[in-house]
């Protein structure tokens, strides 16, 4: 019987265990591959799930900034960062400040700019809206420049016409006073040179008096004649002479007028509440106002009034641009304030610092007794409302005030005191013969002159310690 091959007797590997390894190790990669590929899209929804939670929380972008995006190319947050830092650079100039410090930078800017600007701009107004009302604020205040300046053109051009006339005037009364000087000497020459041509007849006719009598007195009546004339010449001209020192002085009065402080009023008022004791005035902080400024009061209509006292007295409490707010201080019964009254202070002047003299010795708390330091009290008064005080009198001072005589202490004969109680007599006694040299320098250059009472009033204080310490 025959047998096997040899080969097939071993117990090799048969192609059909050859065909079950290969299906097993197709099966483990074809199972490793899937978890593989089960383990990556796990992975994918994970990250697909923490992306959509993202895009919850960012919510929906406007449509401009999706667009926007697409078309740069770019992501919707890239562009709504450049647009927040460009945001950031115009409010603050820090383009990396976040919202919340921009936001506090616009409302605190946006505070201190209302309460600086108090009735242009309010604290809820937008950046845009403040800077409108600044713009338009700006351009409202170069128009009232604009006009303020053209009105200080024109009165400076009026003040030099003014200027130009009294000089005119000036020079022609002295051109006028030369020539009646010059006049004067001529008549006192040709006078003279009579008197000696007469002294020289008189000599020679003594010689032949008896001979010569009808010549000497034809002569003595030629002589009578020339002073006659001469006489009715001198008197002509100082009737001239007395002419233009009227004129002079109708130029420039001697004394403080009260109608001509009403007709040169330093405001109005623009507004009177009947019953309240709150006015406004057209005077504000560009005419130098400042609060706790006095003024009085005077009706337009320029009644007729006893002394310098107004029909009221008003303060100045709160200045605004072109106006002020001003609280009555002092009221007469029957006579309220209206609108269009004029307010006046003698120490303010629109556009000018008025000149004071100050001089004398003053009770300004009325208690009897020389306060020591009056004079820096008034000067104080004069430069806190726009005046300045200069120290001698010249023909640019509009005023001089004076208080009482200076007192001197008079020395009995025979009385000893120290060098220092004499050296102040002595200094009493010049002061009080300047005092009356000044008040007649004064009167003689018509500058008027005006006392303690005078001045308190029309600078707006009711003259007793209370006003005046305020």
């Amino acid at each position: 019987m025959a047998g096997r091959p040899a080969a097939g007797r071993g117990g090799g590997l048969t192609g059909l265990h050859y065909g079950w390894i290969t299906y097993v190790i197709l099966f483990v990669l074809v199972l490793a591959g899937f978890i593989w590929v089960f383990t990556m899209l796990k992975g994918y929804q994970d990250e697909a799930a923490k992306a959509t939670r993202r895009l919850d929380q960012m919510g929906t972008p406007p449509a401009y900034y999706v667009e926007e995006a697409n078309s740069r190319g770019s992501t919707v947050a890239t562009v709504m960062d450049e647009h927040l830092r460009s945001y950031a650079s115009l409010v603050t100039g820090d383009p990396e400040a976040v919202w919340p410090a921009v936001e506090q930078a616009a409302d605190a800017q946006l505070a201190r700019t209302a309460a600086a600007h108090a009735g242009t701009l309010n604290p809820g107004d937008t950046l845009l809206t403040a800077v409108q009302r600044l713009d338009e604020g700006l351009s409202k205040a170069k128009l009232t420049n604009a006009g303020l300046l053209r009105e200080l053109q024109v009165v400076q051009d009026e003040n030099q016409s003014l200027e130009e006339g009294i000089k005119g005037a000036q020079d022609q009364f002295e051109a006028q006073v030369a020539a009646l000087s010059e006049r004067v000497a001529q008549l006192d020459r040709e006078k003279t040179d009579a008197l000696t041509a007469k002294d020289e007849q008189l000599n020679d006719l003594r010689a032949t008096l008896e001979d010569n009598t009808q010549e000497t007195n034809r002569l003595k009546q030629e002589w009578v004649s020339q002073r006659r004339n001469r006489d009715l010449e001198i008197g002509r001209l100082q009737t001239h002479v007395s002419e233009l020192q009227k004129k002079m002085q109708a130029l420039k009065p001697t004394a403080l007028d009260p109608a001509a402080i009403l007709t040169k009023a330093d405001g109005r008022i623009v507004r009177a509440i009947p019953g309240s004791d709150v006015v406004y005035i057209n005077l504000g902080s560009n005419d130098k106002i400042k609060p706790g400024m006095g003024f009085e009061v005077f009706s337009q209509t320029h009644e007729p009034r006893e002394g310098l006292r107004g029909k009221a007295s008003i303060e100045v409490a709160t200045v605004m641009q072109n106006t002020a707010e001003c609280r009555v201080t002092r009221a007469t019964p029957g006579e309220p304030i209206v609108e269009d009254d004029v307010c006046v202070n003698i120490a303010y002047e629109r556009g000018r610092l008025p000149k004071f003299v100050v001089r004398g010795e003053f009770d300004l708390n009325y208690d009897g007794t020389v306060d020591f330091d009056g004079i820096e009290r008034v000067t104080g008064i004069i430069k806190q409302w726009g005046g300045q005080v200069v120290p001698e009198l010249d023909e640019t001072v509009d005023f001089v005030v004076i208080g009482a005589r200076p007192q001197a202490r008079e020395i009995a004969p025979g009385e000893r005191v120290s060098a220092v109680v004499e050296a102040l007599a002595e200094d009493k006694r010049l002061a009080r013969a300047q005092f009356g040299q000044l008040v007649d320098r004064a009167t003689a250059m018509y500058i008027p002159v005006i006392t303690q009472n005078q001045f308190l009033f029309l600078t707006g204080y009711v003259g007793d310690w209370s006003s005046l310490s305020r």
